[in-house]
């Protein structure tokens, strides 16, 4: 359970993030820039592709070891009969909210709240 929560966590739960612009997103939009921009670091190496690098890679590592430790915590917490009704409770409920306009991200989708699909133009 734990690892498939950790999935469910990392793909839809928004998350805050601080870069050129601040905004929520899941973390696998926040890992995604990091992949774009740390390559671009390496290759025209500058103050400004390292800060936003550094940012973005120390977030993304961040959140993934938060969303590790609480899909663990929880599913500790659950008893084992009980864990796969409430796994698929916290799916459906962050399904439900990625169905709401509750990310921004204003690097991908513009300066307005959008739904989880709108996050991927």
């Amino acid at each position: 359970m734990r690892w498939l929560l950790w999935l469910v966590l990392v793909l839809l739960l928004p998350l805050p993030y601080f870069a050129i612009q601040a905004g929520r997103i899941p973390a696998v939009q926040l890992a995604m820039y990091a992949a774009l921009v740390v390559p671009l670091n390496l290759r025209d190496f500058g103050l400004t592709p390292a800060v936003l690098g550094a940012l973005f890679a120390v977030q993304t590592l961040a959140y993934g070891a938060l969303l590790l430790w609480l899909s663990g915590f929880l599913a500790r917490r659950v008893p084992p009969p009980r864990r796969a009704a409430a796994l698929a409770g916290i799916a459906v409920a962050l399904l439900l909210l990625a169905a709401l306009p509750v990310y921004v991200a204003p690097l991908t989708a513009g300066p307005y709240p959008t739904h989880w699909l709108g996050l991927w133009p």
